[in-house]
């Protein structure tokens, strides 16, 4: 059954964000508060971030940021997004990098790091543990 994550506007900050709840972790999709996107289901996240879609509705570039590969959070992102282990995810840009065809998502180190990149980005789109984007930064 495909799953819609619809995104929150928060008030805090100038990007929007959606929970995704993932067994006892959860995560939070966040994009910043120019983009009109208001829901998106799993496979069209997924998409962005395989950069097997590359533009939004808009027709503007697409900008996804992974968070680091030994991060609790990308673990959670992985398998509920993509339905797939980190390490595949980390194959499956091995392959795309040696063939040519593309490189993986700009990767930030926390958090906090997604959040300053999705705010300075129009066209970013990002993933954050919960709780992350309602605290101050």
């Amino acid at each position: 059954m495909k799953k819609t994550i619809f995104l929150l506007l928060l008030f805090a900050f100038p990007f929007i964000a959606g929970l995704l709840q993932a067994g006892d972790a959860s995560v939070k999709i966040v994009v910043n508060a120019s983009n009109p996107v208001s829901a998106m289901k799993k496979s069209q996240i997924s998409n962005l971030f395989l950069k097997k879609a590359t533009a939004w509705d808009s027709g503007h570039k697409a900008l996804p940021v992974d968070q680091s590969e030994s991060s609790s959070v990308r673990k959670t992102f992985s398998e509920e997004i993509h339905g797939k282990a980190v390490h595949t995810i980390v194959i499956y840009w091995q392959k795309q990098i040696f063939s040519g065809r593309d490189v993986p998502p700009v990767e930030k180190e926390s958090d906090r790091e997604v959040l300053a990149y999705v705010r300075e980005n129009a066209d970013a789109i990002g993933y954050v543990s919960e709780g992350a984007a309602d605290r101050k930064s």
